[in-house]
């Protein structure tokens, strides 16, 4: 049986649009749409968002 490798450093992401870093959890309520926290205008992983 495969073995999961579990980790406690979180994603970090960065808002394409004002360059804020944070951690992945604070950009979604839900677990499937994600808002950058510091200016509220950039959207979704890829568009608005990058992971770090």
């Amino acid at each position: 049986m495969p073995q999961l490798h579990v980790t406690d450093r979180r994603d970090l992401l960065a808002c394409r649009r004002c360059d804020a870093e944070f951690p992945e959890g604070r950009a979604t309520k839900d677990g499937w749409t994600y808002e950058c926290p510091e200016c509220g205008n950039a959207a979704g992983l890829g568009d608005g968002l990058r992971r770090v």
